[in-house]
C-alpha cells in the first residue's frame, strides 16, 4: 500500500504539494474542488504504475524554476521491508508497485475517446481483460509472429538474391533443376544450330526485286479541238463591237444592246422598224455574245498546257529508282541464284522519245494556236502520240524481266525449311539456366534458401501453436470477463449489457470488438461499425462512464495479486452517476475488504463522506481524510481534510434539495428549492473564501466586493462570471424579504426554476453556469 507521499513537485497544479510528508491509510478519502489537481495526483499514481516518465514531463508546471520531483513510500505485507518509488524529473527509479487506477487516463485508453471506440482502444481493453496468463501467452504468441515476419524477410532476400541467375523461370523453378549431362557440348550444338536458323532467316527475309509502273497517256478530246473551226466567225467581230459600244456609252449601251437581243430582230428593228438581214454590226454583235465562242477560245488557249501536264514527265520518275534499287539488291542475290546481270531500264531512251514526242505536239499546237478559226487534220498529232507506245514497251518488257527474276526468288526461299529459332533460344536459355543453377554461388543460395524456408516453416508452425493455445485462454478469459462486467452492469441497473466480447485479428492486430444491447438494439463496438447507432448515440455520458468502470471493477477482481493492489479511484461518483450512489459505494467497499488500500479522489464531499461512514461501520480498516487546498499562489497543497465537519451544515441541506429538483424529484416544494438557490451560493462562497466576506453577508453584498477586488486578493478569480452571478442573485434574491423591501416572490415554475438550479450547482462543481 501507498504508506507516506514525501514530495510532489513542479507536476500540473501541484507546485510545492506536500509540506510535510502525508501518511495515508487503508481507506484514504481526498476532497477536492475541480481545477484543484485531482486529476493530477491520480495521473501521478498511474504513471507510477507504469514508470511512464514522459507523462509527468509533458505535465511539469508552466513557469517552474525547478526540477520535478515526485517520491513515495510504500509498504507491502508478509514482513516485507518498505520501499520508496521516486521520480527526478527525467526517469522512476524504485521499486514499481501494484497500483490500479481509474481516472479519465484509463477510460481515453482502453474504452472510448471523443471519435468513438478506436482501435488503440480496443487492442488496449483486449491487454486489460486477457490477465497474465493470457497476456503472457500473447507476449509469447506476439515474439513467435516477430519470428514469422524475420524468418519471412530472409526467404525473401534469399529469393531476391537467386533473382539475377534465375532468368525467366520463378524461384520454384529454377532451385528444381536437375543437373544436364554434357551441358557445355549441348549449348555448342544449340549455338551452331541457331546460327544456320538465322542465316536461313535472313534469306528469308530478303526482298524481291522491283518493277516499275507501265506509263499510260491520255489524249482524249484533244484530236477533235484540233478538228474543229468557226467559218462563220467573223475575225473582227469582237473588235466591231466593242469600237461601237465605245463610241456610245461604253458599258450602259453594251448592256443595252445584250437586252434587244433577247427581242429577236433577225428581220427587223424592234426599235426603229428598219430591215436587219444583212445588217453585218448586228451579225457582230450575235457573235460577240455567243459563249460557245469565249469557251472555244478558252481551250485553245489551255492546249499547250494540256499537251504538257498530259504528257507527264513524272511517269518516268520511278524509273532511275527501281534500277537503284534492283542494283543494289543484285548483290544479295547474286551468290544465292547464281545471277549474272538483272535488267535495266534505258532511262536515256525513254526521256528522248518523251522529249521528241513533246516537241512534236508542241509544233502542232503552235499551228492551231496560230490560226484557231481553222480546222487542222488531227492525224499528224496521233501518229505522234503512238511514239508513246515505245515507252509502254520498254516497261513491260522490263517488267517481265523482273517477273522471271522474283520467281526464281520465291522458288529458291521454298525450298529452306523455316526456321524455329524462338525454340532453339528457348532451348539455349534453358540449357544455361540448368548449367548457372549447379554453379558453386548459386549452389551456396539455394541452400541458404532452403534453409531460411526449412526455419520459416518452424517459425509459421510455433506461432501457429501459440496461436491456438492462446485463442483458447483468450475464450475463456473473455467469456468470463464478460460475465463479470455484465454483472456489475446488473448491480449498476444500467440500461445495457455487452455481449459477444471477442477477440479479433482484423485490421492488422490483435485486439477485441464487442456488442452492447442497448434496451432491444445492438450496437456492434469493432470493426466495419455501420449504421445509424453508434458507441456515442447509444449511450449517455453517464452509461458510458459507469461501462468504464465495470470494465476497471472486472479486472480488479480478477487479478489474483489484487490482494496486495492500491486502488485509486478518481471522481468515480459523479452528478452523472447519483442513482448509482449506493451500488458504486458497495463497490468501494468490496475493494476495501479484498485490496491492501483505496484512494478515493473526489469533488463530491457528501460521497466520500458516506464511503467513510460505511467503512467505519463494517470496521474495514483505518480511515485517513484529507484535501487539496488551495495555497497562496493558486497552486494546490495536499492537507488533512475533516469531511463531517465540511458536511455537517444547512448548506449541505440545501445543495441535497437542489440537486433533487434536478434530478427530477416532484416531491420537493419549487419555493424551498428557490429559497435554497441563493444560501447554497452565498455558502459556497463563505467555504471557498473563509475570511473575505463578513458573517451575515448576502450575495448582493459579495457580489459588490468582488467587483472591486483587485489581485492578488482571490476574490478577483470571480471577475469572468461577476455577470452571470449578478443575474443569478436577482432571480434568487426576489424570494427573500430582506432584498425585495418586504414583498417576497411566491409564484414560480419548474421551466423557470431549473436553469438557475442547475447554474448554482455548475457554480459550485466546475465554476461556470452551466
Amino acid at each position: 500500500m501507498l504508506e507516506k507521499i514525501v514530495c510532489i513537485d513542479n507536476v500540473g497544479v501541484i507546485k510545492k504539494g506536500i509540506t510535510k510528508p502525508i501518511d495515508l491509510e487503508k481507506v484514504s478519502l481526498i476532497y477536492a474542488d475541480n481545477a484543484r489537481g485531482k486529476s493530477t495526483l491520480s495521473s501521478i499514481l498511474l504513471a507510477c504504475s507504469t514508470f511512464d516518465a514522459q507523462d509527468l514531463i509533458d505535465r511539469k508546471t508552466i513557469g517552474a524554476l525547478t526540477s520535478q520531483k515526485v517520491h513515495f513510500r510504500f509498504r507491502t505485507g508478509g514482513g516485507s521491508p518498505p520501499f520508496s518509488t521516486e521520480f527526478d524529473g527525467a526517469s522512476w527509479k524504485g521499486q514499481q508497485p501494484n497500483l490500479h487506477v481509474f481516472n479519465q487516463a484509463f477510460v481515453d485508453r482502453n474504452v472510448y475517446a471523443t471519435a468513438g471506440v478506436l482501435p488503440e482502444q480496443r487492442e488496449a481493453l483486449l491487454n486489460l481483460a486477457l490477465g497474465d496468463a493470457a497476456v503472457a501467452q500473447r507476449t509469447k504468441f506476439d515474439t513467435e509472429s516477430a519470428t514469422v515476419r524475420d524468418c519471412t524477410a530472409k526467404v525473401a532476400a534469399a529469393e531476391g538474391a537467386l533473382q539475377g541467375y534465375r532468368g525467366n523461370f520463378s524461384v520454384s523453378q529454377f532451385t528444381k533443376l536437375k543437373p544436364i549431362k554434357d551441358v557445355d557440348a549441348q549449348i555448342v550444338e544449340t549455338d551452331r544450330q541457331l546460327n544456320e536458323a538465322r542465316a536461313s532467316q535472313q534469306i528469308m527475309s530478303r526482298p524481291a526485286f522491283k518493277m516499275v509502273d507501265i506509263p499510260a497517256f491520255n489524249f482524249e478530246g484533244l484530236p477533235s479541238l484540233l478538228e474543229g473551226s468557226f467559218e462563220s466567225i467573223s475575225v473582227n467581230a469582237e473588235q466591231t463591237a466593242k469600237a461601237h459600244f465605245t463610241k456610245h456609252k461604253g458599258p450602259a449601251t453594251e448592256r443595252w444592246v445584250a437586252e434587244g437581243l433577247q427581242h429577236l430582230p433577225e428581220d427587223e428593228c424592234p426599235f426603229c422598224g428598219q430591215e436587219t438581214n444583212e445588217l453585218s454590226l448586228l451579225k457582230a454583235y450575235k457573235l460577240y455574245f455567243d459563249g460557245s465562242y469565249s469557251e472555244y477560245q478558252r481551250r485553245i488557249a489551255a492546249l499547250r498546257q494540256t499537251v504538257l501536264q498530259r504528257l507527264g514527265d513524272k511517269k518516268l520518275g520511278g524509273w532511275s529508282a527501281a534500277n537503284e534499287y534492283n542494283q543494289g539488291l543484285r548483290s544479295v542475290w547474286a551468290e544465292s541464284l547464281g545471277i549474272a546481270d538483272i535488267p535495266v531500264l534505258d532511262n536515256v531512251a525513254a526521256w528522248q522519245v518523251l522529249g521528241e514526242v513533246e516537241a512534236d505536239l508542241l509544233a502542232i499546237v503552235s499551228q492551231k494556236e496560230g490560226d484557231p478559226l481553222t480546222a487542222l487534220d488531227s492525224a499528224p498529232f496521233l501518229k505522234v502520240v503512238e511514239r508513246l507506245n515505245e515507252l509502254a514497251q520498254i516497261a513491260t518488257d522490263f517488267n517481265q524481266q523482273i517477273v522471271k527474276l522474283n520467281d526464281e526468288i520465291a522458288e529458291y526461299k521454298a525450298k529452306l525449311a523455316k526456321p524455329d529459332i524462338s525454340g532453339l533460344e528457348a532451348s539455349r536459355s534453358s540449357l544455361m539456366l540448368g548449367r548457372t543453377r549447379f554453379d558453386t554461388p548459386v549452389v551456396a543460395l539455394v541452400a541458404e534458401l532452403a534453409t531460411a524456408k526449412t526455419k520459416l516453416k518452424s517459425a509459421e508452425a510455433a506461432r501457429d501453436t501459440s496461436r491456438t493455445e492462446l485463442d483458447r485462454l483468450m475464450g475463456q478469459t473473455l467469456k468470463d470477463f464478460q460475465i463479470s462486467i455484465n454483472n456489475w452492469l446488473r448491480k449498476f441497473a444500467a440500461p445495457f449489457e455487452i455481449q459477444a466480447l471477442a477477440p479479433t485479428y482484423r485490421g492488422g492486430g490483435l485486439r477485441s470488438e464487442y456488442a452492447l444491447k442497448v434496451r432491444g438494439a445492438t450496437v456492434i463496438v469493432g470493426p466495419g461499425v455501420g449504421g445509424d447507432l453508434s458507441f456515442h448515440s447509444a449511450l449517455s455520458e453517464g452509461d458510458k462512464r459507469t461501462l468504464a468502470f465495470a470494465f476497471f471493477l472486472a479486472r480488479l477482481f480478477a487479478d489474483a495479486n489484487r490482494s496486495g493492489a492500491t486502488v485509486v479511484l478518481d471522481d468515480v461518483f459523479t452528478s452523472l452517476d447519483k442513482h448509482r450512489r449506493h451500488n458504486t459505494v458497495e463497490a468501494v467497499l468490496q475493494m476495501v475488504n479484498q485490496c491492501s488500500q483505496v484512494i478515493a479522489l473526489g469533488h463530491d464531499a457528501h460521497f466520500l463522506r458516506e464511503v467513510k461512514r460505511r467503512v467505519a461501520r463494517k470496521k474495514l480498516g483505518k480511515i485517513g481524510e484529507l484535501s487539496l487546498h488551495r495555497d497562496a499562489d493558486d497552486y494546490s497543497r495536499l492537507d488533512d481534510f475533516d469531511l463531517d465537519d465540511y458536511c455537517s451544515s444547512e448548506y449541505y441541506k440545501h445543495y441535497q434539495l437542489v440537486e433533487r429538483f434536478i434530478d427530477g424529484d416532484t416531491t420537493v416544494s419549487l419555493l424551498e428549492v428557490a429559497k435554497a438557490l441563493r444560501l447554497l451560493v452565498e455558502g459556497h462562497l463563505h467555504r471557498c473564501f473563509p475570511k473575505k466576506f463578513a458573517e451575515g453577508q448576502t450575495v448582493g453584498d459579495m457580489l459588490g466586493q468582488v467587483k472591486g477586488a483587485v489581485a492578488p486578493n482571490p476574490l478577483a478569480l470571480l471577475h469572468p462570471l461577476h455577470a452571470e452571478l449578478v443575474s443569478f442573485n436577482e432571480f434568487a434574491a426576489a424570494f427573500h424579504h430582506d432584498t425585495s423591501g418586504g414583498y417576497t416572490r411566491v409564484e414560480i415554475n419548474a421551466a423557470e426554476l431549473l436553469p438557475f438550479a442547475k447554474g448554482a450547482l455548475g457554480f459550485i462543481q466546475m465554476r461556470k453556469f452551466s
